[in-house]
């Protein structure tokens, strides 16, 4: 689809309570990824640190501006640019995010990885990528929940993976034109993030920063 005339095919399919509502998965994930950051801080190689900052940067950036452009949408204001960033945003920066949390996983202390820019004439390609690194940085953390021997924290973590899966469903079958196809798909995926930020914070209340949380007990 031509972003330039996305306006004429989602009039009304926006209002601002769900604009504002857009931002929480973008928080919530930022609440998550910030806590996983902090504690493997001193237990994973800079390289690593590194794709995951960068990881998690990217795919706040993505998801914020794509929340902003929404919000800005509701009072007329259409600036396809915010839009335009989500997926080339989200797509390598999940994938390098998974990337940091292999090489946390593995102990890896050096690593290299080229990431190479494309331009596409299709979104099918990075959202692919976006899912994949979604759902494999969730199987990375179920991994370092059951080391940490976290069962709610894996429960929790498994649904974030059913609610990705089932954003993916529902963008496939839904009318997003359609106002209550995007409270729908808005829900799900704010409950995914929102379960994910939880499974997180369980892990850290239970030792994630410890410099033996990633060893086999």
């Amino acid at each position: 689809m031509n972003i330039f005339s996305l306006a004429q095919t989602t009039e009304g399919a926006y209002s601002i309570p769900m604009a504002i509502v857009d931002f929480l998965p973008v928080l919530f994930y930022f609440l998550a990824a910030w806590l996983i950051a902090r504690d493997l801080y001193n237990k994973t190689s800079k390289t690593a640190f590194s794709f995951l900052a960068a990881g998690s940067l990217m795919v706040f950036i993505g998801g914020a501006f794509k929340a902003l452009w929404k919000l800005l949408f509701c009072f007329g204001i259409n600036y396809p640019f915010f839009y335009a960033c989500f997926f080339p945003m989200q797509a390598p920066g999940f994938c390098l995010y998974l990337a940091g949390l292999i090489m946390t996983l593995k102990g890896a202390k050096k690593a290299g990885l080229n990431v190479v820019a494309t331009t596409v004439t299709s979104s099918m390609p990075l959202l692919m990528f976006q899912t994949l690194g979604s759902i494999g940085s969730l199987v990375c953390m179920c991994i370092i929940a059951k080391k940490m021997k976290q069962t709610r924290a894996i429960a929790l973590f498994v649904l974030s993976v059913i609610c990705i899966l089932g954003m993916g469903y529902l963008a496939a079958t839904l009318d997003s034109s359609l106002s209550w196809a995007n409270w729908v798909e808005q829900g799900v995926n704010a409950l995914g993030q929102l379960v994910f930020y939880l499974g997180v914070l369980v892990l850290h209340k239970n030792g994630f920063a410890d410099e033996n949380a990633l060893k086999e007990n």
